[in-house]
């Protein structure tokens, strides 16, 4: 009798566990969807700069890569897959070449000398344009070496300076008027960003186990190797939030009389791309945080109520996908962002971001 008492309790409590995992399974779904619908929702636009922010037709996409799943908007790996396929014909080493080496040089002196003031900002635009604009270097050749020497700025500064804020703006200034000159050039900065930061897809990268989690996996995300050996989680979340920042300036930056190739609208469609197709983990908390500090104060400016809706899924649904982790979560990632809403940031011009702007204009070019 005691035995099929016992029985009887088992049968009760895994009935119980599975109706639990089913309640659980059931929430989870939901909340997915509210989460979508709510993304979904704030990406209509009436501006007619951006019709509606490109939402996702996939979270998941199949890999070629075993163990590893992608996550990520199917236009957004549509668009990272043509502009690496145009960066790539011009070969990662080109710089060693003694015919355009000196080129290499040339734009590399003009980044290293930039600073953020107006003066400067002017002073490296007109000479990157120059030297992109010249008859002597192939156009492909001159836009990928600026690219490469643009977003290489992470590492030849130090990006845990204070004032890497100001010069990720002055960065911005100088993208934007070199490419309003050269067109050409901003699909060789979106591939350079697309290379080192997958997040400026965006996109993640998730390995499903421990056999895919190996060096080959960590480079792919995007830590770099230093003294032979893979960079600390640490110093790859201090590149990620550095390499998004950088984007986020370009993407936010505005000047009167200037047409902008990748600007808000783009910026817009990636902050709901972000958040309707990657998972709330760690890195993903650091970039969006990033993003939100350099460009919410812009894109609040223009987007206003449709930006608070975003700012909403954020509150309701990322922040306490990144709790409901426990532990795992750094209580940095999440503090971010608590504290970049409860202290309504986005409502606050980041220093550096005017850079007098006025003076900034296509007269001087």
């Amino acid at each position: 009798q005691a035995r099929q008492k016992a029985t009887a309790k088992l049968a009760a409590d895994a009935q119980k566990a599975a109706y639990e995992a089913a309640q659980k399974e059931a929430a989870e779904k939901e909340a997915a969807k509210s989460r979508a619908e709510a993304v979904s929702t704030s990406s209509q636009i009436p501006q007619n700069s951006v019709a509606h922010a490109t939402m996702a037709t996939s979270t998941e996409i199949k890999s070629e890569l075993p163990g590893i799943k992608i996550y990520a908007d199917s236009s957004a790996l549509e668009a990272e897959s043509r502009r690496r396929t145009l960066h790539d014909q011009v070969p990662s080493n080109i710089y060693l070449s003694k015919e355009y080496s000196r080129y290499d040089r040339q734009i590399g002196k003009s980044i290293s000398k930039l600073m953020p003031t107006t003066d400067s900002v002017k002073a490296r635009a007109s000479e990157l344009i120059k030297a992109l604009d010249g008859q002597d270097c192939p156009r492909p050749i001159a836009c990928r070496l600026f690219a490469d020497k643009m977003i290489s700025i992470v590492k030849s500064r130090n990006p845990t300076d204070k004032t890497f804020g100001k010069l990720a703006f002055a960065c911005g200034y100088v993208m934007l008027l070199v490419t309003n000159q050269v067109p050409d050039a901003m699909d060789y900065l979106l591939a350079e960003f697309n290379k080192v930061c997958m997040y400026t897809v965006p996109k993640h990268l998730h390995a499903l186990n421990a056999q895919a989690r190996n060096t080959d996996y960590f480079r792919l995300i995007g830590y770099q190797e230093e003294d032979g050996k893979l960079q600390s989680t640490e110093k790859y979340l201090v590149n990620v939030v550095a390499y998004v920042k950088l984007y986020a300036a370009m993407v936010q930056t505005e000047i009167k009389g200037v047409r902008h190739p990748h600007g808000l609208a783009e910026g817009w469609k990636w902050l709901a791309m972000f958040l309707n197709t990657l998972p709330a983990i760690p890195a993903t908390a650091f970039a969006l945080h990033a993003f939100l500090k350099v460009a919410g104060f812009a894109l609040h400016k223009k987007y206003g109520s449709q930006f608070m809706k975003i700012l909403d899924v954020i509150s309701r649904h990322f922040i306490p996908a990144l709790k409901a982790q426990g532990s795992k979560v750094h209580p940095e990632a999440i503090n971010n962002l608590q504290n970049y809403l409860n202290d309504k940031i986005y409502l606050e011009e980041p220093e550096g971001q005017y850079l007098a702007q006025q003076l900034l204009s296509k007269m001087f070019l």
